[in-house]
């Protein structure tokens, strides 16, 4: 039995003069690039996604002494706290605006990364009040002046001043992924560019001799082009694989930041892990699926331009 791409299968040798292990390994390099560089911009479109979405919809709201009493207009009796006062202002927001005041539990947890476990009941905090407005709701233009007229001091923070700066941020992302996708599927063609030059050159005379006797460029082109894609393949899988371990650590570091963050205290569990490969958006395994065949066109169309050019200059 001959071996693929064996010198009598192929008519010319190829096996010899473009070589298994070079084109191979360096096409699975930059495969493995490619594979992160996907990655980091599925993550990004995802949180800009994220962050244009639910997260830009919300209100926080902080009321210093809130259980202080909020003197009366009029001169009259001081019936209201000034946190109660906030609550019926906020009343008035459009219909399915849910707006929740943080219990003292909830506060703690909130403040438990810079103050640790400690008794928050003696500190002079304020009240927190999360509000999420419907989705095609906008924030009323004269709310934050409105709150801070009737109740002084009261501090309003919008997500979504947050939220452009994040999305600027995913898409100055986006931009640098893209940049270093085209210079890896640059370098890839100058991969195989130099790699079908190489083999031009070492099988000049049995192409000199196979084209005076008749065959055609589309066939020598063919033969060379089929060599490269079959090993621009080859080497783009490699590569996709080798990368889907580095993914998956790099998805269990980010587990913080998704939506249902992994609870496992251990988390190296082999059923917590098949629970973070599920976590993986559809579009970017897409991507890492496409990318060998994306490969192996890189490599068959830079050797057809190649090959058919050198031919062109032939005598």
């Amino acid at each position: 039995m001959t071996r693929p791409f064996s010198g009598r299968k192929d008519g010319l040798s190829l096996s010899e003069a473009l070589p298994d292990r070079s084109l191979f390994a360096l096409v699975a390099m930059m495969g493995f690039l490619a594979a992160l560089t996907l990655a980091g911009a599925s993550g990004a479109r995802a949180l800009s996604a994220r962050w244009s979405g639910g997260a830009a919809q919300l209100l926080t709201i902080q009321v210093p002494d809130a259980n202080a009493p909020l003197p009366a207009q009029g001169g009259g009796s001081a019936t209201t706290t000034r946190v109660q006062a906030v609550l019926a202002d906020l009343a008035s927001l459009p219909d399915g605006t849910e707006v929740h005041q943080l219990t003292p539990p909830e506060l703690a947890r909130l403040l438990e990364p810079w103050l640790g476990e400690t008794d928050s009941s003696a500190l002079p905090l304020p009240a927190i009040i999360r509000v999420k407005l419907p989705p095609d709701a906008s924030v009323p233009a004269t709310l934050e002046q409105a709150l801070g007229t009737h109740v002084p001091g009261t501090i309003m923070e919008h997500n979504a001043r947050w939220g452009e700066r994040l999305r600027a941020l995913a898409n100055s992302l986006l931009a640098c992924a893209g940049l270093a996708l085209l210079s890896v599927g640059g370098i890839a063609t100058m991969i195989t560019g130099l790699a079908t030059r190489t083999g031009l050159a070492t099988r000049k005379d049995i192409i000199k001799t196979l084209h005076g006797l008749g065959a055609s460029d589309s066939y020598i082109a063919g033969r060379f082009a089929w060599r490269t894609a079959t090993l621009g393949f080859g080497g783009g899988l490699s590569g996709t694989l080798m990368a889907c371990l580095p993914l998956l650590l790099l998805l269990q570091m980010a587990a913080p930041f998704a939506s249902a963050p992994l609870t496992t205290p251990d988390r190296l569990l082999p059923q917590n892990w098949q629970a973070l490969a599920n976590t993986i958006p559809s579009d970017m395994l897409c991507a890492l699926a496409l990318l060998p065949f994306a490969a192996a066109f890189i490599c068959w169309f830079t050797t057809q331009v190649m090959v058919r050019l050198w031919l062109l200059r032939l005598p």
